[in-house]
């Protein structure tokens, strides 16, 4: 047991002094990964591991200018139909490795536009994180199928919103090096609204696809992952199924 205790903290002052090195940050136990409130947030220095492909990220393709920091980070989705919503933001390339997440408040979310809103000062301020490179997913978490994400796109703001969703970002990193396209779909339409060649992708690297999603009516979409592994030549399938609302004022 004693061991077990003394490698298990052996390991996070290693973290720590990685951290510190890296970003220039003094490291303070209040940046700690932890309660806060109405959510989890902090530095959570050890990932889990990558699958074979990684959703990262679902956000309405929109930018505020973030400098200098606003005092809130605010986050808005639309819901089809109430349901268990899974949020969650971290960084797309662990630096800090930041990890804002279980949203205390609300296990489920009503039908329609909900928000959240969380303060800049107790971690994203001592760790002069760079907004726009962080991710943020909002998972349904009552609906469950194999290869298949359901989420509800996020508008990441401070300040205004978008008057008008005019497309989406999507970002993914796979375990391994592969050759992927994707595909846009709308409800059971078996022809793409959207289709391109993402080519080779390198392990743990984020992509994004972007969707345009101008003249698109009010639906539910599936975004589809299609290719192979490098190493093995193994298939990929990823779906995400989300709901386009064209505006969210």
């Amino acid at each position: 047991m004693f061991r077990l205790i003394h490698n298990s903290l052996v390991k996070k002052i290693a973290l720590v002094i990685l951290f510190s090195f890296q970003t220039g940050v003094v490291y303070s136990g209040s940046l700690d990964y932890q309660n806060r409130g109405d959510r989890w947030e902090g530095i959570a220095p050890e990932p889990v591991a990558g699958t074979d492909i990684e959703l990262l990220s679902v956000l309405v393709d929109y930018n505020e200018d973030w400098q200098p920091l606003p005092a809130a980070c605010r986050l808005k989705f639309y819901l089809p139909e109430s349901a268990q919503v899974d949020l969650t933001i971290q960084e797309l390339r662990p630096k800090h490795f930041y990890k804002m997440d279980r949203v205390i408040p609300k296990p489920v979310w009503q039908r329609g536009f909900n928000h959240f809103t969380w303060s800049t000062g107790d971690v994203i301020a001592a760790l002069q994180l760079n907004i726009p490179k962080l991710g943020v997913i909002a998972r349904l978490k009552t609906k469950v199928k194999q290869g298949t994400e359901y989420v509800a796109p996020v508008v990441f703001y401070h300040s205004a919103l978008p008057k008008q969703v005019k497309g989406y970002l999507f970002a993914f990193r796979v375990g391994s090096s592969a050759t992927l396209n994707y595909a846009i779909y709308q409800g059971s339409s078996e022809n793409p609204l959207a289709a391109g060649d993402l080519g080779k992708q390198s392990v743990g690297e984020p992509f994004i696809v972007l969707w345009d999603s101008t003249g698109a009516q009010e639906a539910s979409y599936e975004l589809i992952i299609d290719g192979f592994f490098s190493d093995d030549f193994l298939p990929i399938h990823q779906s995400v199924r989300f709901y386009h609302k064209p505006s969210f004022n």
